[in-house]
């Protein structure tokens, strides 16, 4: 099963790489759209499936989804995938949306969703369109049932995994209001059942460094006043951070993406302050790595 991954976040794209090819995906990336048309038209097979990031500079997710279509075959499954949903008319012009962080199971779910037992038989099936929200998937605005993701797959117990997921989710949220740990020890624990821990942690290190480096020029982008340039950097880090489960990074980076666009162009002190508290977080992130090594 061919996997291509476009994400212009260098964290994500590791760690997805890491994470499907242990599940036994041949896998491949780019950093662009632009990246994945080229390759795709110069690669001998197309793949099988497409994971797009949502916010990518050069081809956005619109006019990429026009650019799959053109290069791949229809059997081809194209799931765009982001740490926050994107609008429905983005949506829908992929087959579905996975939502930062999910698992492989949801892209194995999605895959088995996706495929008939006769693909390779009579004419192309029309496929449903889905989404995943919270480890569900909905299907479009044209029909009202709700299927589950896990039972589409024919999993045994989907129902109670979703539901436990929900609940999960919704403590989550909980938890942001009052105050959140550095690190999902549930996200770390899947991550480590996948991997070995050295190599873990050295994609958390990654996440940190590329972290601090979007911080730095955050700094520069708040004395340039520029707004929008500092709402996608901290888009970036809210991304990796999601997936690797580095839950307090997420939330302050998901703030700034929310409030900086307006705070960076006439809001400096107060952005600054919110850079340096970032930048406490990643220390305090370290730190809890730190006592496991």
């Amino acid at each position: 099963m061919r996997v291509l991954v476009i994400d212009d976040d260098p964290v994500s794209r590791d760690l997805l790489s890491v994470l499907l090819q242990a599940e036994g995906y041949e896998v491949e990336c780019a950093d662009s759209g632009e990246d994945a048309i080229s390759q795709i038209h110069h690669s001998v097979a197309a793949p099988d499936l497409v994971l797009a990031d949502a916010q990518m500079p050069g081809l956005d997710g619109s006019r990429l989804a026009g650019e799959l279509r053109s290069f791949c075959p229809p059997e081809t499954l194209l799931l765009l995938m982001s740490g926050s949903r994107p609008p429905d008319q983005l949506i829908a012009r992929f087959d579905g949306f996975l939502l930062k962080p999910f698992s492989m199971e949801e892209v194995a779910a999605a895959l088995a969703a996706h495929n008939s037992p006769s693909r390779a038989v009579g004419p192309p099936v029309k496929r449903e369109r889905w989404t995943v929200v919270r480890g569900s998937a909905v299907r479009s605005p044209s029909s009202s049932r709700l299927v589950s993701i896990a039972a589409s797959a024919q999993e045994p117990a989907a129902s109670n995994g979703v539901q436990q997921r929900a609940l999960q989710e919704t403590r989550s949220e909980e938890a942001l209001l009052s105050g959140v740990p550095a690190l999902d020890e549930t996200i770390y624990r899947r991550l480590a059942a996948s991997m070995p821990t050295p190599q873990l942690h050295q994609l958390y290190a990654l996440c940190v460094s590329d972290a601090r480096e979007r911080i730095t020029k955050m700094r520069q982008l708040v004395t340039a006043r520029d707004g929008a340039q500092f709402v996608r950097q901290a888009h970036a880090i809210k991304g990796s951070c999601a997936m690797l489960g580095a839950t307090e990074l997420h939330r302050m980076a998901a703030e700034m993406e929310a409030n900086g666009r307006e705070s960076a162009a006439t809001e400096g002190v107060q952005a600054v302050n919110s850079l340096d508290e970032l930048t406490a977080a990643c220390d305090r992130l370290e730190r809890i790595l730190g006592s496991r090594v």
